[in-house]
């Protein structure tokens, strides 16, 4: 059992930034009933009822089962391991009892499933500890914590993350000998799905729709997997792929472009929407410094790109990216209903943040949508594999 002491840190910082007194991660047999911030900051699952309680003076306690006594002992990060013989729900009122907190942290979320780990029974433990310990203080969203233990990565995380980069680069650089007129968007994404298993790799999200392969003008996009969409010459082939290596995602797109017979490049004005697209990331990905709002990136990734002439993209410009490839706490994104709020959009992003970012625009030959992952440093984001610098050019066999 181990604690991943770099990210308590993180959230006995957040803690103390926040006001907040304790914070509480509970639950029971969380193989069967995840709690999501429980692989971030260790590689335990519980088993039986428990509760990590964190205080903001940098101590923490836990009330397991006693089975689980000395792995919590060995793991050197709790003052005291409470192994409750009878009453999980009294031996947290205990604690509760003993520390005097005002304000108590919560996994619960309205808005973000990352957040939002803690299951109605165990809260309904939990208001039965608050009851025995007669606490009278508040009970608030651990959001705030969780959003920066998850979104904040270590060096060990942006490892794992280059990692799956360099795995989904790789089978990309396949596709190129299988992506050609004739072929059916469904048979990349068997080969790419083939790729995937082949070496071992996860899905950085649900199998069914990774990868998405789409080709020319008019062709269904989005969360779908591919369509029976047959490949032609003068089409440009989106391909957004994502593979999950040591327990880390990566979410990519890249663009391929099927010459006709009498080309070797590309005609003008796709080469001219790719460019606009790919300056426009590089771009972003200068602008993106701390202390910028999801907002304040998306706006200027737009502004840049629209500039050229080209129409708006209807979604957000990025996600941040962990374990998942939607890793849950703030976006890069609009002032549209769906993103429109604060907590979203208007969150001041930071030092070690991974975003992806991802516009989109059409262009004779059909859809661009690239997509990079970076992470935020103080001059700017870097990006965690190199970025896609030309359309890779099919030629036909």
């Amino acid at each position: 059992m181990a604690f991943y002491k770099d990210k308590l840190q993180t959230a006995y910082d957040t803690m103390k930034k926040e006001n907040i007194d304790m914070w509480i991660v509970a639950g029971q047999e969380s193989a069967t009933n995840s709690e999501p911030i429980l692989p971030i900051i260790s590689d335990h699952e519980f088993i039986g009822e428990t509760a990590l309680i964190f205080m903001k003076n940098g101590k923490a306690k836990t009330v397991c089962t006693p089975i689980d006594k000395n792995g919590y002992v060995n793991a050197g990060v709790f003052e005291e391991v409470i192994d409750f013989p009878v009453s999980f729900d009294q031996s947290v009122a205990d604690v509760i009892k003993d520390v005097k907190p005002q304000v108590i942290a919560l996994d619960f979320s309205e808005n973000d499933p990352s957040s939002d780990g803690l299951t109605a029974g165990t809260y309904l433990h939990l208001m039965e500890s608050f009851k025995l310990a007669d606490f009278q203080g508040k009970v608030v969203s651990a959001k705030p914590i969780v959003n920066r233990v998850r979104g904040i990565k270590s060096s060990r995380e942006l490892d794992k993350i280059r990692k799956a980069c360099a795995a989904a680069e790789e089978i990309f650089r396949k596709a190129a000998d299988v992506i050609r007129d004739g072929v059916n968007c469904q048979d990349v994404y068997a080969f790419f799905q083939k790729e995937t298993d082949d070496h071992g790799y996860g899905y950085a999200w649900s199998k069914s729709c990774n990868p998405g392969v789409f080709s020319g003008p008019g062709c269904p996009a989005g969360h779908m997997g591919a369509p029976d969409v047959v490949i032609r010459k003068g089409h440009v082939v989106n391909i957004d792929f994502g593979v999950k290596v040591d327990g880390y995602s990566c979410d990519l797109q890249r663009m391929y472009y099927v010459l006709r017979d009498d080309e070797t490049d590309a005609p003008e004005d796709i080469k001219f929407a790719f460019y606009t697209e790919r300056d426009g990331i590089a771009a972003t990905a200068k602008y993106m410094t701390p202390g910028k709002t999801g907002l304040e990136v998306d706006t200027f990734c737009r502004e840049t790109i629209t500039s050229k002439g080209f129409a708006e993209w209807g979604c957000a410009t990025g996600h941040q990216m962990g374990m998942e490839a939607h890793d849950g706490g703030s976006i890069l994104g609009p002032q549209k209903p769906r993103y429109n709020r604060d907590d979203l959009i208007r969150v001041p992003i930071e030092a070690g943040n991974v975003f992806t970012i991802e516009p989109g625009i059409e262009c004779s030959g059909g859809h661009l949508g690239m997509e990079e992952d970076v992470v935020v440093r103080e001059q700017g984001a870097e990006f965690l594999t190199p970025p896609q610098q030309e359309l890779i050019l099919i030629r036909s066999k």
